[in-house]
């Protein structure tokens, strides 16, 4: 029974870091509050939790710091960025779906709308981990997010599942779980993440 509690069992060694989590979702909302910084402050919390699903030794008040430090000027770019496509976007469903027409223009819009959308999405979840992970230009970050979403199609689903199925549970479910947020979809997430990165940097 003793050697389950021991830390240096991978099973509690796993419980652990999923504790650690409630600490970085807090320093994620705090450093997020200005809203402009949500790009750095997502930057950093891959920056440890990619760490983490290495088993490297992380101290999570310092590394999330120092991680949003190194990445604040890119990482804000970025989050600006993809914070105007997403609202160019949401303006667009919001019209596409408030005023239906019944003409080949509509429907082309539309069905051009989705696809969009979809990539879009793609880019957001591979966009701050690679950020936290390699030092690259925005413009080859935008990029390289697009392109290693699409090849790599079972682990974007994956990572979609994730974040939709936390989110669904503390919504509708266990509410409690929402303290745990973005910092328990970077963690979970980030196995899926560290293997690939690594793979790709070895290519």
């Amino acid at each position: 029974m003793g050697k389950f509690f021991n830390l240096d069992n991978p099973i509690m060694n796993f419980i652990s870091k999923l504790s650690d989590t409630l600490w970085l979702n807090i320093l994620w909302l705090v450093t997020s509050l200005p809203i402009v910084t949500i790009g750095p402050a997502t930057a950093a919390l891959y920056h440890v939790t990619l760490n983490m699903a290495d088993d490297r030794s992380v101290c999570l008040t310092a590394d999330y710091f120092k991680g949003f430090k190194e990445n604040f000027k890119k990482g804000t770019a970025l989050g600006l960025v993809l914070t105007g496509l997403g609202i160019i976007l949401g303006i667009d469903g919001y019209v596409f779906l408030r005023m239906k027409f019944v003409n080949p223009i509509w429907t082309l819009g539309f069905a051009a709308f989705i696809p969009i959308s979809v990539l879009f999405l793609v880019v957001c979840i591979y966009a701050f981990p690679l950020q936290a992970m390699f030092d690259n230009t925005l413009k080859a970050l935008l990029k390289n997010a697009l392109l290693i979403g699409i090849r790599y199609l079972f682990c974007t689903i994956s990572l979609v599942i994730i974040h939709v199925s936390i989110f669904y549970i503390a919504i509708n479910y266990f509410t409690p779980l929402i303290f745990l947020g973005e910092g328990l979809c970077a963690f979970l997430s980030s196995y899926l993440l560290r293997p690939l990165f690594v793979s790709l940097s070895e290519e």
